[in-house]
């Protein structure tokens, strides 16, 4: 992990207020019962709100091998990370794994960290975090169920994002789109996620 992005993230958890938009504990909603331990992803979905709608910042893979067809556009998401007391170097959680007395990643904290990694975006471009919970995908390699744990960043225009040179290699290519537009070039099993996000947005604008 970069240590100058940690520490600057650092740094906007204990400034800024992370709003929360999920269910309160002990709703009848399956996913958000699964406790934020047991969680090894996290992902960061930047909006922006003009002439009334919403604008999702969203990003298209890399293909993971050559001759495979491109990746469609998805969330931003990635995995969790520890301290190792070891080598006193970030590495990533493996599934199930709980590591004892390490530090552990607060999953906002992945999430903004993937947010800059994969998508150029900056704590201190963020206007509000939002914590809309969590939820079931599939895995692009396994098919597999999993979860991954989402944060809504709204930032106060378009043109806030780092250019593409300063974002991770495996990031083809970034757009805002609408969740209109999302539902004909988008990943099937992330619409429902986006649709239910942009739910729990309206709900406070």
């Amino acid at each position: 992990m970069n240590t100058d992005i940690h520490a600057l993230i650092h740094q906007f958890l204990q400034e800024q207020a992370v709003i929360p938009l999920i269910p309160p504990e002990g709703a009848d909603v399956s996913d958000n019962s699964i406790s934020e331990l047991h969680h090894q992803k996290a992902g960061m979905l930047p909006f922006i709100r003009e002439e009334g709608e919403f604008y999702f910042y969203l990003m298209k893979p890399t293909a993971a091998r050559p001759g495979m067809a491109p990746p469609k556009w998805q969330l931003c998401k990635g995995t969790r990370m520890y301290k190792s007391n070891a080598s006193g170097k970030w590495k990533d959680m493996r599934p199930g794994e709980h590591p004892d007395n390490a530090e552990i990643e607060m999953l906002a904290a992945t999430a903004l960290r993937e947010g800059h990694e994969e998508l150029g975006l900056l704590p201190q471009s963020i206007s509000k975090l939002f914590d809309v919970g969590t939820y079931r995908f599939s895995s692009a390699q396994t098919g597999q169920d999993k979860h991954m744990w989402m944060f809504a960043a709204e930032v106060p225009e378009r043109d806030v994002f780092l250019p593409a040179s300063h974002v991770a290699a495996t990031t083809a290519d970034r757009r805002w789109l609408s969740i209109d537009e999302f539902k004909v070039v988008g990943r099937d099993d992330h619409l429902y996620i986006l649709d239910s996000i942009q739910s729990k947005l309206t709900s406070v604008y």
